[in-house]
């Protein structure tokens, strides 16, 4: 069970105030992101790093998506991956163990408890989120994979070798419909993943 910042109890209960949604979220910090470690990779992105990254590339891109609504999609962007600080980032292979549907509705009763201090958005967002019922929406869908693979192509230059399988996803990657996002993806195609440095000892943790 995860422990709440600041919190004497561990019971995963609703928020009270705005104080323990802010001290509870910091957790996001040291949760690591599953998928790397499964693959070997030392020290990996946090899921609040991943979040980071997926807003910035929601910045960066959605100007270049013509009647896309940039404030809405960072807004998605920022809240799509909060609920894991109540139970983890789950490989996808767990999805096969769970009923269909049940990763999804624990994610909203996990945003609703987390962000009750600040009411129905929240969980409102997310569930735009998961449903894909925006074009907004199914663009930060898009970033959230965009973004795996630049990190894995990134921990591929650091001499990763596991992060290799993450990459090779560009291969079959699905834009989306977003020209925007194609075009990032045929860049980081014709860019080799040439080790930073001469034998990438510029590489975090090596």
């Amino acid at each position: 069970m995860l422990l709440r910042v600041g919190v004497t109890s561990t019971a995963m209960d609703a928020n009270q105030d705005l104080l323990d949604l802010l001290m509870e979220l910091q957790s996001l910090d040291h949760l690591p992101r599953v998928g790397y470690s499964q693959r070997g990779i030392p020290q990996p992105e946090s899921v609040s790093e991943h979040i980071f990254h997926v807003v910035f590339l929601v910045w960066a891109l959605a100007p270049r998506v013509p009647g896309l609504d940039r404030r809405r999609a960072m807004e998605l962007a920022l809240i799509h991956d909060l609920a894991e600080v109540r139970f983890g980032d789950l490989p996808r292979t767990a999805a096969h163990y769970l009923p269909k549907g049940a990763k999804a509705e624990a994610e909203r009763h996990a945003m609703a408890d987390l962000l009750s201090p600040l009411g129905s958005e929240g969980p409102d967002l997310l569930r735009e989120y998961q449903q894909g019922t925006s074009p907004e929406a199914r663009f930060v869908s898009v970033c959230d994979k965009l973004q795996l693979i630049l990190k894995a192509r990134v921990y591929e230059s650091w001499g990763h070798a596991g992060a290799g399988e993450l990459a090779d996803l560009l291969d079959r990657f699905d834009d989306g419909g977003f020209e925007a996002v194609a075009e990032v993806v045929r860049a980081l195609g014709h860019r080799p993943a040439a080790p930073i440095g001469e034998s990438g000892d510029d590489a975090p943790g090596r």
